[in-house]
């Protein structure tokens, strides 16, 4: 697997990079330029509804608190997977502090953390790296997929799951449940009712979902992932009384889809779009630059997030990697080659995910 190095993301404008963005990324702070608020350029702030917070393991914080930076809204800042996995680089918290500091200068406002207790992500780890970094992190709450469950879940029904998930969140300050998924082409039963169980929980809580697909771009699989997978789990999460609006449909980035129309037909019912594992090569991050174009050009660009899943020792900035931030450091940049303004840039990376994490306290 290939992962981008620094020196990936200082080269990958070539010629016609703009000296402002050159300048900026030769500092290696990410976009932090491009985020820069005067009063001439910066974009139109998004409304949020009264009352709406977005919630992180140390406290409530206002939307408007993140507007300073990319959010980045499913990355893994502590997890054993798979579960035989003995030990993990991020094992290491002060390691792991020291890489999400390193975030913070380069610009990133906040991160979600998309494991949970079937992942053995640790709470603790969490808010030792969010205290001693200084960027806010979100925590989440439920269920990986079926081979993570533990025995016991199948014996509970979607209610009893999700009453146990709404209790955990509240007294755990999680700000979203994720990520949600499933581990192959079709939901089994029990990834079914936790899917159910998730809506149900999002109905009494608020809190936001964003999901995983088994999506493998072109490589060959023994049992193929049908094109509509995103669908068929929106179908399942609205019919149990999800809100389109708090939903992401994660790893859309991963479906051989250069015309975005699955990403286009999600949009079209109101939720997020997941381009949440950026600079993994199941799919080039090229077709992904032109995918996300064509959801800009649809009309469709206040539907994207953009994270990379971080869970690689590669990507460490202290391993010559671009770093947690490497969604908005080194694909960011391929965007604006692309021809994305840096205006509609920030919508994509600062205020979309503020509005997928803004909920109002039930």
């Amino acid at each position: 697997m290939s992962h981008p190095t620094r020196r990936d993301a200082l080269t990958v404008f070539g010629a016609t990079a703009s000296a402002a963005i050159a300048a900026t990324l030769a500092r290696d702070t990410g976009l932090v330029a491009a985020f820069g608020q005067d009063a001439a350029t910066a974009p139109r702030a998004p409304t949020f509804p009264r009352g709406a917070v977005i919630r992180t393991l140390l406290k409530d914080l206002p939307p408007q608190a993140l507007a300073g930076g990319p959010v980045l809204f499913h990355e893994h800042l502590s997890m054993h997977y798979p579960p035989q996995v003995k030990e993990h680089f991020t094992d290491d918290v002060a390691m792991m502090i020291d890489e999400v500091r390193a975030a913070g200068k380069d610009g990133i406002a906040c991160i979600v953390d998309g494991g949970h207790p079937d992942m053995t992500r640790s709470l603790e780890a969490l808010k030792r790296i969010t205290t001693e970094s200084g960027v806010p992190i979100v925590a989440s709450g439920g269920y990986y997929m079926q081979r993570t469950y533990p025995p016991e879940l199948a014996a509970k029904s979607a209610d009893q799951i999700a009453g146990e998930l709404a209790r955990e969140a509240a007294a755990q300050r999680l700000g979203a449940f994720g990520e949600i998924g499933q581990q192959g082409g079709v939901l089994t039963d029990d990834e079914k009712k936790v899917f159910q169980a998730v809506a149900k929980a999002h109905a009494r809580t608020g809190l936001p979902i964003f999901t995983h697909n088994a999506y493998t771009g072109t490589r060959p699989t023994a049992t193929p992932v049908p094109h509509d997978a995103a669908l068929r789990q929106l179908d399942v999460l609205e019919a149990a009384g999800a809100k389109p609006e708090h939903i992401a449909i994660g790893h859309v980035c991963c479906l051989d889809d250069p015309k975005a129309e699955v990403a286009q037909q999600l949009a079209k019912r109101g939720v997020f779009v997941g381009f949440d594992r950026v600079t993994i090569p199941i799919v080039p991050d090229a077709e992904r630059v032109v995918m996300i174009m064509a959801m800009a050009e649809a009309g469709y660009a206040d539907h994207v997030l953009i994270s990379s899943d971080f869970a690689s020792a590669a990507s460490l900035k202290k391993n010559g990697g671009a770093g947690i931030g490497q969604a908005s450091t080194f694909f960011g940049p391929m965007l604006l080659k692309a021809g994305m303004s840096e205006a509609m840039l920030h919508r994509i990376l600062v205020d979309n995910p503020r509005r997928f994490l803004a909920f109002v306290p039930k």
